[in-house]
């Protein structure tokens, strides 16, 4: 009986005139496209089977469309067509949509019955009639035959389907062209993956690595979209055959590139808090997919591509716009840094700026095709691999000019060093002439006078033994005097090493010397001074009491200022030190000819692994901050 009805169906259908045209397959060196012969039905809810549909011929309508393409959407859409076979050749329909998730193909014969093929993305890749990256089924439609299809397509992604009939010779022969492209591109991405990992093992920059997996990734993503994914990466694991992950990780990893290259995070506002949601959206999209939501986790990811891109773009702008100096190295030394290094600092931000405006070019061309909005053709077909091929050479150049410039600095700042280390021997030994000198001076003309007044003195008792009077008034100036020679020898001893470190520790010391300092009369002293004894060796401690009093010193001395103050605070693994003033500031005062302090302080922050940053006070005044791994 069924057969009856389908038999029925078939001729009312061709008597209310529905029926589309017969596509004869006359050249088998020829590819005939079927959207101009065929009708479709709109499946919205996705549950009709081919009885159904058969009994539903007559609403079927003719495509409007160049290509069957209805953007990302959940409905599954029904072909219908018919075809001669004019030469004695095997015909096949080809779908230009790898990425399809269930493509069913139905041949009606005889009096209502039907032969079932199917492929499919989410299915094992074996599972396939024919073991190729494209979407082939047979037709087996018999020599001088006209035979009458249903075909169904859904996508969990993107529902377009490129349809054509051609035979398997000329379906090779087209496939290879593409497949040549193709292998240039994946052998192209292969070899930068390799070239910037080798370089990572030996630098150990994480941008590099960052860099690797972000290619890596997209080239996946790309591979989904030709049908390379399932056969060659997950082929027995069709749940992983999405867009989706790769799509997501690339942009995870793109984030991590961006933050690396351009440091971000100090140079673009709220940087941080913005890849902080893009990652959280990200892994939604993840788990979205882990989930089975395959069609909401790819609009989402969509979104978050559309969202990276903006930010990416306007953030490396704001960098470009800022000036850019990736110097891990980096300190201008007038004389021995050439201007062309600081301009040339601006370069890889340039360069990666343009490289990523291509690859976003790349992607809304190729995404308004998939939206219908652009027509299907091979520009808009491979805008998304031409401009990654493009963006992961251009990123690779501006890897490789980031490690030029970071060598460049890199040389710069061992010249530099060289000549502070020759500056700071010279000064080293003027200082230590000079610091002989004054303790000879001291020596000499404080400690020598009075050891002769001494001598003197006992001269004098000798003689005037036998008087009471007098002996005991030079045994009273003896006591003063050795008193007084006593205390001189503990600051002559004080200035060479203080005691107080021995003896109280470093605290006591720092707010010993601060109150000697207060007692001049010349300045007022602020502290705030946590208790850092036992933080550092004992060999170090002497260091940052030495940096605080040449600080002091030089406040004293040059600053002209009226009121100074100093913190000390300590966290887990650092001790830092301000010091601020209110006097004339660093540019104003006027030059010295040795600067031997400036130098020793931060000879001594070297030794003790330590930074020193000089800021300006207001209104006036001069901030410095130590900061000193403990």
């Amino acid at each position: 009986m069924a057969k009856y009805c389908y038999l029925l169906v078939f001729l009312l259908v061709n008597s209310l005139g529905l029926k589309a045209g017969t596509i004869a397959l006359k050249n088998a060196h020829h590819a005939y496209d079927l959207s101009q012969d065929m009708l479709i039905l709109v499946d919205k809810p996705a549950t009709l089977t081919f009885k159904d549909v058969v009994k539903r011929t007559a609403d079927f309508k003719k495509m409007e469309q160049p290509v069957l393409n209805f953007g990302p959407s959940d409905v599954a859409i029904w072909v219908r067509f018919e075809v001669r076979n004019d030469v004695g050749k095997e015909w096949f329909l080809h779908i230009g949509a790898p990425f399809l998730a269930e493509i069913d193909l139905y041949r009606l014969y005889g009096s209502g019955g039907f032969v079932h093929s199917q492929i499919s993305s989410a299915r094992p890749f074996e599972e396939r009639p024919i073991l190729t990256t494209q979407m082939i089924l047979p037709m087996n439609v018999a020599i001088g035959k006209t035979e009458v299809y249903y075909l169904r397509v859904s996508s969990n992604s993107v529902l377009r389907a490129p349809l054509e009939v051609a035979t398997m010779p000329y379906l090779f022969e087209q496939s290879q062209s593409t497949d040549i492209w193709n292998g240039m591109y994946f052998g192209l991405i292969l070899a930068l993956v390799l070239y910037n990992l080798f370089v990572f093992i030996s630098l150990r920059e994480r941008a590099y690595l960052y860099y690797v997996f972000y290619v890596l990734n997209i080239a996946l993503n790309i591979s989904y979209t030709k049908g390379y994914f399932l056969q060659f990466v997950v082929p027995g694991f069709p749940q992983a055959n999405h867009s989706n992950f790769t799509g997501s990780v690339a942009c995870i990893f793109l984030l991590l590139f961006t933050r690396s290259f351009l440091d971000t995070g100090l140079r673009v506002r709220h940087s941080r808090k913005i890849e902080n949601v893009l990652f959280l959206l990200c892994t939604t999209c993840i788990v979205m997919s882990l989930n089975g939501q395959m069609l909401s986790g790819f609009i989402l990811v969509w979104v978050i591509s559309l969202l990276v891109i903006l930010y990416i773009l306007i953030g490396s702008a704001v960098v470009v716009l800022k000036g850019f100096r990736p110097a891990r190295f980096f300190m201008f030394v007038p004389g021995i840094q050439s201007e062309e290094t600081l301009r040339c600092g601006f370069k890889p931000a340039r360069i990666f700026l343009f490289g990523f405006f291509i690859l976003s070019v790349g992607i809304i061309i190729y995404a308004l095709k998939d939206q219908a909005i652009l027509p299907q053709n091979w520009f808009t077909e491979n805008a998304y691999i031409l401009g990654s091929a493009l963006e992961a050479i251009i990123l690779s150049y501006a890897l490789a000019k980031k490690l030029h410039i970071y060598k460049r600095e890199k040389e710069e700042s061992q010249l530099e060093a060289l000549a502070q280390a020759t500056l700071f021997s010279h000064q080293l030994i003027e200082s230590q002439e000079s610091e002989r000198k004054r303790v000879a001076a001291e020596l000499h003309d404080s400690l020598g006078q009075s050891l002769g007044m001494v001598k003197n003195k006992v001269l004098m008792l000798k003689r005037d033994i036998e008087i009471p009077l007098a002996k005991e008034k030079h045994v009273a100036d003896l006591e003063k005097m050795v008193g007084e020679n006593i205390q001189e020898v503990r600051n002559i001893s004080y200035n060479l090493r203080p005691l107080h470190l021995d003896l109280l520790g470093i605290t006591q010391s720092v707010n010993s010397l601060l109150e000697d300092v207060m007692e001049s009369g010349t300045l007022n002293v602020v502290t705030d001074i946590q208790l850092f004894d036992n933080l550092l060796f004992k060999s170090n401690e002497i260091n940052v009491f030495r940096i605080i009093q040449e600080c002091f010193n030089n406040i004293v001395k040059h600053a002209e200022a009226t009121e100074a103050r100093i913190r000390i605070m300590q966290s887990q693994t650092q001790l830092m030190i301000t010091i601020e003033d209110n006097g004339i500031g660093m540019r104003e005062r006027a030059p010295g000819k040795g600067g031997f302090g400036l130098l020793g302080v931060r000879e001594r922050l070297n030794i003790l692994n330590g930074h020193m940053e000089i800021t300006s006070n207001q209104p006036h005044g001069t901030i410095l901050n130590f900061t000193i791994l403990i």
